[in-house]
C-alpha cells in the first residue's frame, strides 16, 4: 500500500542508509557510494510514498508532476524487501494511473537493473519509446553501463 512517506520518514532514511554500499543503491542513485537521502517533506508537485505491507515499510516511491505541460517524471523507486511482489504491484499500479492521467510520462533506468524488464513491458504496453544512452554511467566495479530513457505519450491527452 502506498502511504505518504512523511509518515515513515525516519524508517525510510534508515533503510536507505543500511543499503548504502550495495548495487541496489547504485541502481537507485546512479553513483556508487554517494549518499543523498531523499528530501522527505511535503512539497508542491512532488509525491513521495512509503510502500507498506503489514505495517512494515518495504519500499519507497516518488515522482514529480509538471502540471503546466501535463508531465510526470523524476521517478524514484527503491525496494527494501527485494522480491516482495507487493512492491512491484503497488508501483506499477500507480504508474498505470499516472500514464492515463498525464500527457507525458518519463523515467530513467540504469542498464543491468533487474527491474528494467518490467519497465520494458510497461513501455511496450503503452506504445512508449525507449532511448538508449551508451556508456552513460560507471558502476562500483568500474564497468560502464547504458542508461535508458523511457517515455510514454498519452495520445488521448493531446
Amino acid at each position: 500500500m502506498l502511504v505518504p512517506a512523511i509518515l515513515y520518514k525516519k524508517e525510510i532514511e534508515h533503510n536507505f542508509l543500511k543499503s548504502l554500499y550495495t548495487n541496489d543503491y547504485f541502481f537507485y542513485m546512479g553513483y556508487p557510494h554517494y549518499y543523498e537521502s531523499p528530501a522527505i517533506e511535503v512539497r508542491e508537485n512532488i509525491y513521495q510514498y512509503a510502500i507498506v505491507n503489514n505495517g512494515k515499510v518495504i519500499g519507497y516511491f516518488s515522482y514529480k508532476v509538471d502540471p503546466i505541460i501535463s508531465c510526470v517524471n523524476h521517478f524514484g523507486f527503491y525496494s527494501f524487501d527485494r522480491g516482495n511482489y507487493v512492491i512491484g504491484r503497488d508501483v506499477f499500479s500507480e504508474m498505470e494511473k499516472l500514464i492515463k492521467r498525464f500527457h507525458r510520462t518519463e523515467w530513467l533506468v540504469i542498464g543491468n537493473n533487474p527491474v528494467k524488464k518490467h519497465y520494458d513491458k510497461l513501455c511496450k504496453k503503452h506504445n512508449g519509446r525507449i532511448i538508449k544512452l551508451c556508456d552513460a554511467v560507471k558502476d562500483p566495479d568500474g564497468n560502464y553501463l547504458d542508461k535508458y530513457v523511457y517515455e510514454i505519450i498519452n495520445a488521448e491527452m493531446a
